[in-house]
């Protein structure tokens, strides 16, 4: 719930908001880390990844005290804003690790997924309802750019909520491709009502990325989906080709039903797409010459809107006059932290992700490939759109890589999981699959047939 009601906060893009948001998952993330039992090997094997993590939070204080070193310091260009947006980069660390540390219970991510989608559905809910049966004003609101009728959802911009929808039809679809699974391995006849529930949350959801409107979320989705498919379908060589091909044949013919029911506004604002490409390149080069001018450490955390206002000229007023961000998180975190700061994202980001491809496990759990996936679509938005500044999105997707690192930690042949140590609190499928077991076949009580004797 905390990760799903920010979204229906504007995106707790306001300061009250993310203030309130940042809070909120340092306390959980702290409760996390005080509750789950952890030893020395644990930190050790997160240390590669939290190290830099730390030290980032550590050079991006550094404007709290520019005079410790005026040369190499850039005074801070919102120092009413630093505070707000450092507390929110350690929420951000915090909820990764936190995330990490829990996610080595069995059980957690499949049960984190699924009240995600649960709540997510009762998000889009209520806003479809308030879109059908709410007063103009509401209605206004959650419709932006008058001319194309863009769907914006709660969140205020259409490009954002088309990230946000694209995210949860990823996890959807590792919900329903597990719950499917389950109801195979147990032989039931009857169709997995979790399975189903989930597939309509793919539509609906795959149905309002659509109706954002937004190219970037929709080409990152689709490639998303095809390539879940393909991961599914490389483990199952063995089977029929009917097994295989049943489900990415459904997930093809939601997509495509999910294109047609928007494809005249789609193609439309695909249309334009080759007018913007230059444009994207002057911005692009003008953010760079921006974090040039301070390297080292940047302008401060949450400065880029002044720092933006301030080097406005003749030329660049029309170009980036009404930017409060610079649709490119890495350019954005080189300006408001220098290129160092951008080194040690970059190298906590490679080896988490170095660490991951390695696990396994990773490979063979949908539901971690979809939350990666999850993840990779808001990375693509936030290359070349605001996806990663709104903080509801940035705290989803750190969330869903910290559970995402930590099956990796428990499931790691040098840190075997404690799963009889430290029992889950929730359901496991070991368990359910050992409740649902028929009286008088469970290995403790199986009959064993005498051995015949030696001739």
């Amino acid at each position: 719930m905390i990760l799903i009601l920010p979204f229906a906060l504007g995106g707790a893009n306001s300061a009250v908001w993310t203030a309130a948001t940042a809070i909120t998952h340092l306390g959980w993330a702290a409760l996390a880390l005080a509750l789950v039992p952890s030893d020395g090997r644990l930190v050790l094997r997160m240390a590669p990844v939290a190290i830099p993590l730390v030290l980032l939070l550590g050079w991006t204080a550094l404007p709290f005290y520019p005079v410790l070193a005026p040369r190499l310091i850039a005074p801070p260009a919102a120092p009413d804003l630093l505070a707000l947006a450092w507390c929110h980069a350690f929420s951000l660390v915090a909820l990764l690790i936190g995330c990490a540390t829990i996610a080595r219970l069995p059980g957690f991510g499949r049960t984190t997924a699924t009240w995600l989608c649960l709540f997510a559905a009762a998000l889009i809910t209520a806003t479809l309802a308030l879109r059908a049966f709410g007063t103009p004003e509401m209605v206004e609101h959650l419709v932006v750019d008058q001319r194309h009728h863009r769907f914006a959802g709660l969140i205020g911009n259409a490009n954002a909520a088309g990230i946000f929808y694209g995210m949860i039809s990823l996890v959807s679809h590792g919900v329903a491709r597990e719950r499917w699974r389950d109801g195979r391995i147990r032989a039931r006849t009857d169709v997995p009502i979790g399975a189903m529930l989930a597939v309509m949350g793919v539509i609906v959801t795959l149905v309002l990325v659509a109706l954002s409107q937004s190219r970037t979320a929709i080409a990152a989705t689709l490639v998303a989906h095809f390539a879940c498919n393909m991961g599914v379908l490389s483990r199952r060589r063995g089977r029929s080709a009917p097994v295989r091909w049943a489900t990415p044949a459904v997930i093809t013919i939601v997509a495509g039903v999910a294109l047609w029911l928007s494809a005249g506004a789609v193609l439309d604002r695909y249309a334009a797409l080759g007018a913007g490409g230059s444009q994207r390149i002057a911005i692009l080069r003008h953010y760079i010459a921006l974090a040039n001018q301070a390297p080292l450490t940047g302008y401060g955390l949450g400065g880029f809107g002044t720092v933006n206002q301030r080097q406005l000229t003749p030329d660049t007023v029309l170009l980036v006059g009404d930017f409060g961000a610079a649709h490119n998180a890495p350019l954005q975190l080189a300006i408001e932290a220098g290129w160092p700061g951008l080194a040690l994202v970059a190298l906590a980001l490679g080896t988490l992700f170095w660490r991951i491809a390695r696990a396994p496990a990773i490979r063979s759990n949908t539901i971690s490939r979809a939350m990666l996936l999850a993840v990779a679509i808001a990375a693509t938005g936030s290359m070349v759109d605001i996806a990663l500044n709104v903080p509801a999105i940035a705290a989803l997707s750190a969330a869903l890589l910290g559970i995402a690192w930590g099956r990796s930690l428990r499931e790691s042949p040098a840190y075997p999981a404690h799963d009889e140590t430290h029992p889950a609190p929730w359901p496991t499928a070991a368990r359910r699959s050992a409740k649902a077991a028929p009286a008088g076949v469970s290995p403790s009580n199986r009959p064993i047939a005498p051995r015949r004797p030696l001739s």
